[in-house]
């Protein structure tokens, strides 16, 4: 099992490479930058194509935006929490950011396979990975979280030295502010989040700093 972040340039979100029985993809970036995820790909004798399962953390633009370049080369299974399937579905211009913030006009709509929900897992091979969902950044935000490696993939729920927004579409600081409680309660080692560094170890005190931030924004 390997895990590797292919993305994160401009606009794009973190973009996370697991190679594992199921060759997967929490989230996709803008789209933006695809050629350079794609050669990002190439160093590790991958293409597009070779995507079996596509995760969102969450629906935004910078997050989902793309996803249409994976289905349309791998016709890959997408998933995301129940609570936005139907925005993805729809091609939502509002939620999604896709004019507000990174300019986009038009954000053509794509099917969704897998409606993700509280506490279903996600079996790669090595990796299993349960699904929590963590609402604050948006409604329904989700993390990954896999108990025997102790890895986190916290979506924009929190970083490595911060905490999602709460001033968009569907965000709401009560719901981060539990969220973020939850995850303190993991034993986490390494966290992948959804912008910024991964923390390559101890992730557990980071998020207990970010659960105090959370706290005193309450």
């Amino acid at each position: 099992m390997q895990i590797h972040q292919i993305g994160g340039l401009g606009f794009d979100s973190n973009i996370y490479l697991i190679i594992d029985e199921v060759i997967a993809l929490i989230d996709a970036g803008t789209g933006m930058n695809f050629e350079t995820v794609t050669r990002n790909m190439g160093k590790f004798n991958l293409k597009p194509n070779d995507i079996e399962l596509l995760i969102n953390t969450h629906c935004h633009y910078d997050h989902a935006g793309g996803d249409h370049d994976f289905v349309k080369a791998a016709g890959c299974e997408m998933a995301i929490h129940e609570l936005e399937a139907e925005l993805l579905r729809k091609g939502d211009q509002i939620i999604m950011l896709v004019g507000s913030l990174f300019g986009r006009k038009i954000l053509e709509p794509i099917e969704v396979s897998r409606e993700l929900r509280e506490g279903d897992l996600i079996k790669l091979g090595e990796l299993t990975l349960q699904v929590l969902h963590t609402p604050g950044h948006t409604a329904g935000s989700i993390s990954l979280f896999e108990p025997n490696q102790q890895l986190l993939f916290s979506g924009d729920t929190i970083f490595s030295e911060g905490i999602g927004r709460v001033d968009l579409p569907t965000g709401n600081a009560e719901a981060i502010h539990n969220s973020i409680m939850r995850l303190a309660k993991l034993k986490v080692q390494k966290m992948y989040p959804g912008h910024g560094p991964i923390t390559e170890e101890n992730a557990h005190e980071h998020i207990l700093k970010m659960a105090k931030i959370a706290f005193d924004l309450r």
